[in-house]
């Protein structure tokens, strides 16, 4: 939107020329996401995430992607498999899987999921850990990035009311 203001010459004093308010409201969220990172077997790593569209929303949530970074200092790249999730694909230069859901439906949920065996220096805290499994774990992130369209929810908006100044 495109707005022009004058103001004559002969006002010497500051105008004011534009008033905003915002406030702050939390609705619901679109999604719910849940990553984790679970040892399967001696070592064996099984990345799985799970995404919820809320039952709140007023429509499906279309061009669904879910993209999960492996980090070289965790699991081993070369071992990878997809277990879970149609149309996953492994990118080894990037060292991404990416999902590509389409679209998931009002209430919905999905499950991708990847196993790979788990680096050297996971092992090292395996050997050192060799009773409390969770400690490796906790060493291993793979970050999620979730993607997707939605005409009717939003995780934020913006809306904007123009009138007088001082009426």
């Amino acid at each position: 939107v495109r707005c022009k203001v004058n103001v004559p010459k002969s006002v010497t004093t500051l105008t004011d020329i534009l008033s905003y308010s915002m406030n702050v409201r939390t609705q619901n969220m679109p999604i719910l996401v849940q990553a984790k990172a679970a040892l399967v077997k001696a070592k064996v790593c099984r990345i799985s995430v799970q995404i919820r569209s809320n039952l709140s929303n007023h429509g499906d949530l279309k061009n669904f992607t879910v993209v999960v970074a492996i980090p070289p200092t965790t699991l081993l790249g070369n071992t990878l498999t997809i277990t879970r999730g149609d149309h996953g694909v492994w990118d080894s230069n990037k060292r991404i899987i990416s999902w590509k859901i389409g679209t998931l439906e009002h209430g919905e949920s999905c499950l991708v999921s990847a196993e790979a065996e788990v680096s050297e220096s996971i092992l090292q805290v395996l050997h050192e850990n060799p009773f409390n499994p969770n400690v490796a774990e906790e060493k291993i992130k793979c970050p999620a990035i979730v993607r997707f369209e939605s005409e009717v929810d939003q995780v934020s908006d913006l809306e904007m009311r123009v009138g007088e100044l001082g009426g």
